[in-house]
């Protein structure tokens, strides 16, 4: 059986952990405060006092990226039908996403009656293929975040040059102060300081120990994106933006209710409603899981524990549930998208 914290289920293979006599985590502990939610009347505050600083002639009061995946697809809903606002709906199109996800796209803006531009990535699509196929020569569970290299390039270039272009005066985004995956930073850092300095230091080793990554030089480039803030990106524009999830509390049933009744739905062979618009992430989750015993999954429930959103035996099952992915899934994808053979990578990651 393995050990997992009393409190938040974290196993004890993740990165630095240690446990309490009465079997709390060492995070668990470092954090004793709930996150407090500001509140409805407070989003709605901050919202009117940019909407009030920017020009009455607007045609959009915001832009929500839609992914077609669960949060992004209430996000839509939220701004249009609870803060009323005039919405743009933005697709970043790639190849990765299933076709459950592009059909959610066109339906649920379609019922809420919003406009939707479409722009394409295709530093994505090259780029992700360059970093899988190069990884899978010499597999290493600290190199999974480069598989969606070129993802961060459409949030912090391809988004806000189009919120620019629209003269959308706010972008919401729809994370939740529960989703930090702090585990792959440690990972890089190799049990050092988790500074960009070591980040960075640590993911140049590894570049050298599989020279094959320097195949693809746009591949570096997009790469590098991902040590970038939004502020410091060069030439970058930076929109006003905030994250409505982080002043009200974000419910499941509430949600999926919601989206549900607008005709969203999800690929099944993801096990899950949350992430469940991209390929390459259900890639990410399963060889962190073989490597590391633990993925996302594990991390984002350990979140929801300790500010009491979910109760431990729930948080538990939902982990047995959702964190694990279908061999046959997994070899379909790396077969189609990047003519990969999964039995030569498990054997290599063995090796």
């Amino acid at each position: 059986m393995v050990k997992r914290c009393s409190v938040c289920n974290l196993p004890e293979s993740y990165p630095d952990i240690t446990f309490n006599s009465e079997g709390e985590c060492n995070y668990c502990t470092a954090v004793r405060e709930h996150y407090q939610y500001p509140g409805f009347e407070a989003l709605k505050r901050d919202i009117d006092k940019i909407l009030s600083q920017s020009s009455p002639d607007r045609k959009y009061d915001c832009v929500v990226g839609l992914s077609g995946g669960r949060d992004s697809s209430y996000l839509l809903y939220y701004a249009k039908e609870v803060l009323h606002l005039n919405v743009l709906a933005l697709s970043v199109e790639h190849d990765f996403m299933p076709p459950q996800t592009r059909q959610n796209i066109k339906t649920i803006v379609e019922k809420l009656g919003v406009d939707i531009h479409y722009i394409k990535n295709d530093a994505l699509n090259k780029a992700s293929r360059a970093c899988v196929r190069s990884w899978a020569k010499k597999p290493d569970v600290a190199m999974c975040a480069t598989f969606c290299t070129g993802c961060r390039y459409g949030l912090k270039k391809l988004i806000p040059e189009h919120v620019k272009k629209v003269g959308a005066p706010l972008m919401l985004i729809g994370d939740s102060p529960f989703e930090a995956m702090d585990y792959r930073v440690k990972l890089l850092c190799d049990g050092k300081a988790e500074t960009t300095k070591n980040k960075m230091i640590g993911y140049a080793k590894r570049l050298f120990k599989n020279p094959s990554y320097f195949s693809s030089f746009n591949s570096l480039y997009y790469q590098a994106q991902d040590f970038v803030s939004w502020e410091n990106a060069k030439g970058n524009v930076i929109p006003t933006r905030i994250q409505p999830f982080y002043y009200i509390e974000w419910k499941k049933d509430e949600v999926l209710s919601k989206i549900k009744a607008l005709g969203w739905g999800y690929d099944q062979s993801f096990n899950s409603t949350w992430r469940s618009d991209c390929y390459i992430n259900m890639l990410r989750q399963f060889f962190y899981k073989k490597a590391l015993g633990y993925n996302d999954t594990d991390v984002y429930y350990a979140q929801l524990l300790r500010d009491k959103e979910i109760d431990r035996s729930e948080a538990l099952k939902c982990i047995q549930e959702e964190g694990d992915f279908s061999e046959d899934a997994i070899r379909t994808v790396l077969k189609d998208f990047y003519d990969v053979d999964l039995d030569d990578v498990l054997r290599r990651m063995k090796k």
